[in-house]
């Protein structure tokens, strides 16, 4: 990450024999114009030559300060280009770095999401979204890793966590578990429109990705893609947006699923889907095709009060 450096305008550079070459031409002005009124006055009085003496030199004295003028208001010109210039490279360096420390904070963050001790991929989680706290320009990438880190290959847990006491966990519960559920929280928490750190604007991908007790309710998204996911426990996408179409193509709802007051103004596609519990669809709005060609719902599906544009059901399983 480096800042580009445009190229400044150039200080000029005033060569010393031009400004022998005005001073000259300065005096020989003077000269041509003392002789002249001398010649003019055609009389030898003293008063009249003094009189052309003065006029000649008062002449030549008024070319000289407007070149010293000029040569003034060049001279303060330089100055300001200088000092342009200067506050130009200084500000260039301080972008490089903060553009060096933000690199050196993320480069380190991602080294600690590959350790092989949980604490430490947690630490790595924080850092980063502390650094996406701190430098919006980042957040997207940030978003990206944290969707790349839960894609990562995991076997997870057969079911989900929430409502089973901490002596039903036990000891031995999965340290990777609790730290990819961190990383499903930041992104519930900055994703959320309602929350004083909401980072507007992102996309998410999280393909073939397992997601536990996964919660994304009251978020606005831009593009979002959970095609072939497998959610274990509960999913809550309640009440949030996403405003470009949205994939859960072949994904695996291993518990009840609920998406009420959620908008898709793209529409979305859970084609191939498989829902083992039930799922709510109620009060959807979709500006697009909504479509769940041979989609499973094992225990039904409540599509009540939603506005669709296009829904389709083709070859949908529903229980008999």
């Amino acid at each position: 990450m480096t800042a580009s450096t445009a190229p400044s305008e150039p200080v000029p550079v005033l060569k010393w024999r031009w400004i022998a070459v005005a001073a000259v031409a300065v005096a020989a002005v003077t000269g041509v114009l003392l002789w002249s009124f001398l010649a003019w006055s055609g009389r030898p009085d003293a008063p009249v030559r003094i009189d052309a003496v003065k006029t000649a030199f008062g002449v030549g004295a008024g070319a000289g300060g407007v070149f010293a003028l000029w040569l003034a208001t060049r001279r303060q010109r330089t100055l300001e280009l200088q000092l342009a210039e200067t506050t130009r490279v200084a500000a260039v360096t301080e972008r490089d770095l903060e553009e060096r420390r933000v690199t050196e904070l993320y480069t380190k963050a991602v080294e600690q999401l590959g350790s092989d001790k949980a604490p430490v991929r947690l630490g790595g989680l924080y850092a980063l979204e502390r650094l996406g706290q701190d430098n919006p320009k980042q957040r997207q990438m940030i978003v990206n890793v944290l969707c790349a880190y839960l894609r990562m290959p995991f076997m997870g847990p057969k079911t989900g966590l929430r409502g089973r006491t901490g002596a039903e966990l036990g000891e031995d519960t999965d340290p990777e578990l609790l730290v990819r559920l961190a990383a499903q929280e930041l992104l519930k928490t900055h994703l959320s429109h309602d929350d004083p750190g909401h980072w507007p604007g992102m996309s998410v991908d999280l393909q073939r990705a397992v997601l536990v007790d996964f919660r994304l309710s009251g978020c606005t998204l831009a593009a979002a893609d959970f095609s072939r996911a497998r959610f274990v426990g509960a999913v809550h996408i309640r009440g949030s947006r996403f405003t470009r179409r949205t994939g859960f193509y072949g994904a695996e709802f291993t518990d009840i699923a609920n998406f009420d007051r959620s908008v898709f103004d793209e529409g979305a596609f859970f084609s191939w889907a498989h829902f083992a519990r039930s799922v709510r669809f109620t009060r959807i709005r979709s500006g697009g095709k909504f479509q769940f060609s041979h989609t499973v719902f094992a225990e039904g599906a409540d599509f009540e009060g939603g506005e669709h544009e296009d829904l389709d059901l083709t070859d949908a399983q529903f229980p008999a």
